[in-house]
């Protein structure tokens, strides 16, 4: 991020309230703001017809369970940085597949889809950062 024509390394290490734990150029600060952040309502992914629909699920790794959500939404256990969404709109997908591999705290945390079904809607893209509860996936 840059301020003032500086630039500067910042990375959102927790959020709890209105206090973020943060890192600037590798030393850690605790903010604390005015108002607590306020998610912002996911905008939904346009379907397109797909083509051919195929799984490329990575190798199998420890996943994190997806929070319980309405409907078939998915929601993001922990707050991190999406490094890979691998399902689409219109994909049909099974409960266990990766849907989303979330990193947080240096770690890479695997989302599954939390259900049976076809993928309606993807709230996010690779390098969006989120908040616990908010929503990445919905499957019907």
């Amino acid at each position: 991020m840059k301020i003032n024509g500086n630039a500067y390394e910042v990375a959102v290490k927790d959020v709890n309230g209105q206090n973020v734990e943060v890192d600037v150029n590798g030393k850690a600060y605790t903010v604390e703001l005015e108002e607590a952040p306020k998610a912002e309502k996911p905008k939904p992914v346009i379907a397109r017809p797909a083509a051919a629909a195929t799984s490329a699920a990575p190798a199998a790794r420890p996943s994190a369970a997806p929070a319980a959500g309405a409907a078939g939404s998915t929601k993001s256990p922990l707050p991190g940085t999406v490094l890979a969404v691998n399902v689409t709109v219109g994909q049909s997908v099974k409960a266990a597949d990766v849907a989303i591999v979330l990193e947080a705290m240096k770690m890479e945390n695997n989302i599954n889809c939390g259900k049976d079904g076809v993928v309606k809607a993807v709230y996010v893209q690779k390098g969006d950062n989120v908040l616990e509860g908010a929503d990445l996936l919905l499957v019907e």
